[in-house]
C-alpha cells in the first residue's frame, strides 16, 4: 500500500466521506455521534460530511484519521468534540466505510486495548 507522509506518521491515499462515528460517551456507553465539517458557526451542524482515511502511527499500528473537508474543523456530537483532526480505531466507522478503506490492502485487524486497529503484514514494530 502507498503511504503519504503526515508529520511523524503516514496516511493512506483513499478518502471516504462519513456522517457518523461510534464512540463511547461520558458513561462509557458506545453511541453513534453525528459528524460533519464546520467552518464559521461551530454551534450548528453543516451538511458537509467529514472525511476518513487510514493513518499509520510511528510504531506501525493503523487507525483512522478523521478530518474536515477543505481544511475545515470536524464536529462530533452536539457538545462533544471540535478539532482539526481526530484519530480513532476501526470499530468507530461503519462496515461499509471500513471495507472501502481497507479493500485490496494487506492490512489485518487486531484488538489492542479494547480498540480494533490494523497491522500491515510483515511490518509489526513493537
Amino acid at each position: 500500500m502507498k503511504w503519504i507522509k503526515y508529520g511523524n506518521s503516514h496516511t493512506g491515499e483513499k478518502i471516504v466521506t462519513i456522517k457518523t462515528l461510534r464512540l463511547p460517551d461520558n458513561s462509557n456507553v458506545v453511541r453513534r455521534f453525528r459528524t460533519c465539517t464546520v467552518f464559521k458557526d461551530y454551534k450548528t451542524f453543516s451538511s458537509i460530511p467529514a472525511q476518513a482515511r487510514l493513518f499509520m502511527s510511528e510504531n506501525g499500528y493503523i487507525g483512522i484519521l478523521i478530518t474536515g473537508k477543505n481544511e475545515g474543523y470536524v464536529k462530533v456530537g452536539k457538545n462533544c468534540v471540535l478539532q482539526r483532526s481526530i484519530i480513532v480505531g476501526f470499530n468507530a466507522l461503519s462496515k461499509r466505510a471500513l471495507r472501502t478503506l481497507i479493500h485490496k490492502t494487506n492490512i489485518y485487524i487486531v484488538e489492542f486495548d479494547g480498540m480494533l486497529v490494523g497491522l500491515e503484514n510483515g511490518k509489526e514494530k513493537f
